[in-house]
């Protein structure tokens, strides 16, 4: 059972999906093209077990600046649970303005300072800092690793390393429940 007070929440494109074999059609808004193109996209290596485990720790969101339609879509094609998507059209402002964060911290009944943000780009590191939420950079390809990163943001490269991180902070901050 999620702990009420933590929430994980995970950026989609490149985080959560891999999905650069759609970046291009995405740009031109070829939503039918996309959709019949979700074979293309992949789970990084233990994703599922990463959900299952963050699960019992946190509830759980997504942050995504895609459409919704696309992320339920893409989201259900994987099977992944993640109750709260807190897409493009659902704030006025994008990342790395806080909105969609505090969106999903308020939807998740969660105060943002109590929310990890996983994000692929710098644009999500300072939306989790606008935000007053826990920085994680998740580099799958070195990628964040060469850019000036808020020194609160840890940067991982794997799901276990992201758990790592998301323990020893719940733990340090004394959380209840979520931890066995």
């Amino acid at each position: 059972m999620a702990s009420n007070r933590w929430a994980i929440l995970l950026d989609l494109d490149q985080t959560l999906v891999m999905t650069s074999a759609l970046a291009e059609l995405r740009r031109q808004r070829q939503w039918k093209q996309v959709y019949n193109l979700f074979h293309l996209t992949e789970l990084p290596p233990g994703t599922h077990r990463f959900l299952q485990e963050a699960q019992r720790l946190a509830s759980l969101g997504i942050i995504t600046t895609s459409p919704r339609t696309y992320a339920e879509r893409l989201v259900a094609y994987h099977r992944c649970q993640v109750p709260v998507i807190v897409a493009y059209h659902d704030t006025p402002r994008q990342k790395p303005a806080p909105d969609s964060i505090l969106i999903a911290a308020q939807k998740l009944q969660v105060p943002a300072a109590s929310c990890f943000y996983i994000g692929d780009t710098l644009d999500d590191i300072i939306a989790a800092t606008n935000a007053s939420a826990i920085p994680i950079g998740l580099g799958w390809d070195d990628s964040l690793k060469n850019q000036e990163v808020p020194l609160t943001c840890r940067l991982c490269r794997s799901w276990d390393e992201v758990l790592a991180v998301i323990k020893t902070t719940m733990a340090g901050r004394g959380a209840r429940g979520g931890l066995h």
